[in-house]
């Protein structure tokens, strides 16, 4: 495919290069509102350098010698100026400088000028071919002086002095000598960076005009201006190494938190993003909030008074809260998911909302190709993401951690996915062969299915195992038996919560409101084999979150709850584990299941494990049955007509100390396999008919 999923990234974590001498540092304690390498607060602004290659010694490795209709042999491209603004503007009109403003809030300025000429660089008087940034430099250095677009020296790309470390304060001021702040150099036909590709680093490639650089990267762009992967790579030296790909920018040689490559939005998205703007997290991350917010994270009352936006629903955090459109306010909600313990990773829910481009005219504030007629356009909601990890802001070790944090929480739902068996020529976006994927309504899945904007994994060759390599982007989907060819991995309208679709976010909802199952996997391999610090249960919660009005404003009111325990329409919950803890809900219940409603409890048919878990006749499980733990002192209680049912060979524990209660007219069944288990003292509630069947067949016990 056009923008393939594996980027080439390059990443230089030590520096061997000799640094200037910089200004002592205010502070000692590595936060990361200070930036990686360089600061995302205030001005920069970057040298850029066009170049080409002349391929005289092998001309048949041009992999296009005659140029573009948007960038021509011999000359700058046309959308030189497009890049970014030379000079601050109250609303910066080039794509890159814009991008910035939005997603800062105004608090960072990228601004950039360029060689007022293309840089042709010779094949044939180069040593080393591969130093893109170097031999770009050693060209430029024909010309007598820096002769840029707009006159500008090297004092103006010079606005920080040299040797920011980590997390540290960066120091705004001139080096002496000077030093360019970041060297920027895109190709026009390379054929190690094609488009779409490129690398950053920390230092210098050599001395230009006479002065190194801080920082620099190099980048190919063959078919227009290279925005997704010249803001991944300049981003890194803001908020970190590989590890920190997100939203869209991972690659499966990266461990991340999920088996599951993840799409979504980010300023680490890339090629494979769904929105292209910035995340909440990421702004909480850099300190980029209203100047005047009392709070990291802040949403609004009814009355338009600003409140504390990052919430915990069980400590009383509840209500209804205001979200203004997250773009120009940078309103966000965050809910902490409760009871996983000190030793798993933190996983919190976030809530946005984009009023997307048609209403707040922000360029970046749609999905990635909705210009293409076939994908379904971003609209006005709340989109949401949920937070793994990734929380330590301040201290040691805050670069630390996996990449693919944030994956995306989608109004569309969670459901096990099948192939079709065959492969086709997808059309929506570029024609190219893919595996249809089949999906139904009966296969939902919220605890542990596959959602739109990640990659899908199958046991492709049957070996048993399933590696990050063997995933289908979700390009053509069969839903209920009719074929979409709409490209969701990079965003549908379905995505996003609105008042008039799907509105709620609870215990019963697909997607649900608990916590996800995490699994911190390379390639090929576990790197905790599903032990801790991997979330492998998942915790019923009672959180409820409910969208009650989309103003004229744009301004989105959401009420939180806690204790919603009834459940009010059918589930199917399937996960490795499913604890119901002592929850205090309707009628002091921890779950009520509503009459005339079913509860199944059933294996996931989306994988949680990276190795084969069982299977007989044909059957390959992917993940283990499933164990559902009522804690003890928990109460579940089953209304009449209600049924709750274990397949696949689940197993429903109830704890000592915990209640199981069924109306006289509630039904539970379990097939071959599957059993209700009572530990201790626990106690079902229950008539002698309604289990007879369970302890005729076996699916009854009580152990010590």
């Amino acid at each position: 495919m056009r923008c393939p999923l594996s980027l080439a990234f390059l990443l230089i974590l030590s520096m061997s290069y000799a640094q200037k001498g910089a200004a002592p540092d205010s502070s000692d304690i590595p936060d990361s509102e200070n930036g990686w390498y360089l600061s995302p607060h205030g001005t920069i602004r970057i040298l850029v350098i066009f170049a080409e290659i002349d391929y005289d010694k092998n001309p048949k490795d041009d992999p296009q010698p005659n140029g573009s209709d948007n960038w021509q042999k011999g000359q700058l491209p046309k959308w030189k100026d497009d890049l970014f603004d030379p000079f601050p503007l109250p609303v910066p009109k080039a794509q890159v400088s814009r991008y910035y403003s939005d997603i800062s809030l105004g608090q960072f300025t990228v601004l950039g000028d360029y060689i007022d000429h293309v840089v042709t660089i010779h094949e044939s008087g180069q040593k080393n071919f591969r130093d893109l940034s170097g031999m770009a430099w050693q060209t430029a250095n024909e010309s007598d002086s820096l002769r840029t677009a707009h006159h500008l020296t090297i004092a103006d790309f010079d606005l920080w002095k040299d040797g920011g470390k980590p997390g540290l304060p960066k120091v705004n001021g001139p080096d002496d000598p000077h030093s360019y702040d970041h060297i920027m150099v895109i190709y026009r036909n390379s054929n190690i960076l094609t488009h779409g590709q490129g690398s950053t680093d920390a230092g210098s490639a050599g001395l230009l005009f006479g002065y190194p650089s801080d920082t620099q990267s190099r980048f190919g762009a063959m078919n227009g201006l290279p925005f997704e992967i010249l803001k991944h790579e300049f981003n890194h030296l803001l908020l970190g190494g590989n590890n920190f790909h997100s939203g869209g920018g991972n690659a499966p040689q990266f461990a991340g938190y999920f088996m599951e490559q993840q799409g979504g939005w980010s300023m680490m998205g890339a090629a494979n993003s769904s929105l292209l703007t910035a995340s909440a997290w990421d702004r909480y991350r850099l300190g980029w909030r209203p100047k005047a917010s009392r709070y990291s994270i802040r949403a609004h009352d009814l009355q338009g008074r600003e409140v504390n936006g990052d919430l915990d629903p069980l400590a009383g955090d509840t209500g209804i809260f205001v979200l203004d459109d997250f773009i120009p306010t940078g309103d966000a909600l965050r809910i902490r998911m409760p009871f996983l313990s000190s030793d798993e990773y933190p996983q919190w829910l976030w809530l946005e909302n984009h009023q997307t481009t048609s209403r707040n005219r922000c360029p970046t504030d749609q999905f990635h190709y909705q210009y293409i007629s076939c994908v379904q356009p971003a609209v006005p909601g709340i989109y949401a993401l949920m937070q793994v990890d990734k929380e330590k802001k301040i201290g040691t070790n805050i670069y630390g951690g996996h990449a693919d944090y944030l994956r995306p929480v989608l109004a569309s739902g969670n459901f096990d996915k099948r192939l079709r068996g065959d492969t086709v020529t997808y059309q929506c976006l570029w024609p190219a062969p893919t595996q249809p994927y089949l999906v139904r309504d009966r296969w939902a899945n919220p605890l542990t299915g596959s959602q739109d904007q990640e990659v899908a994994l199958f046991d492709m060759d049957g070996n048993g195992k399933i590696t990050r390599q063997e995933g289908v982007v979700p390009r053509i989907e069969v839903r209920n038996g009719v074929e979409h060819d709409e490209a969701v991995f990079f965003g549908h309208s379905r995505h996003a919560f609105t008042t008039g679709g799907n509105h709620r976010i609870g215990m019963d909802t697909n997607p649900p409101s608990s916590n996800m199952l995490s699994l911190v996997c390379g390639n090929a391999a576990e790197l905790n084999h599903g032990e801790k610090p991997d979330n492998r249960a998942v915790y019923l919660n009672g959180i409820s979150v409910e969208l009650l009005e989309q103003r004229a404003d744009g301004g989105i009111t959401v009420h939180v709850r806690s204790g919603d325990t009834r459940i009010s329409q059918d589930v199917r919950w399937c996960a490795d584990s499913i604890v119901l803890p002592p929850l205090k809900g309707l009628d002091g219940n921890s779950l009520t299941l509503a009459t005339k409603h079913t509860i199944t409890i059933d294996r996931s048919g989306t994988p949680t494990r990276m190795g084969l878990q069982g299977g007989s006749k044909g059957t390959h499980w992917f993940s283990p049955p499933t164990q559902f733990c009522i804690s003890a002192h928990a109460r579940m209680r089953l209304e009449a007509k209600a049924k709750l049912c274990l397949k696949n060979a689940s197993t429903l524990h109830v704890m000592p100390g915990a209640t199981l209660e069924l109306d006289p007219k509630a039904v539970i069944t379990a097939d071959k396999g599957s059993l209700l288990v009572l530990h201790g003292d626990a106690a079902i509630v229950a008539t002698s008919k309604q289990l007879k069947h369970l302890v005729r067949q076996g699916r009854l016990e009580r152990v010590p």
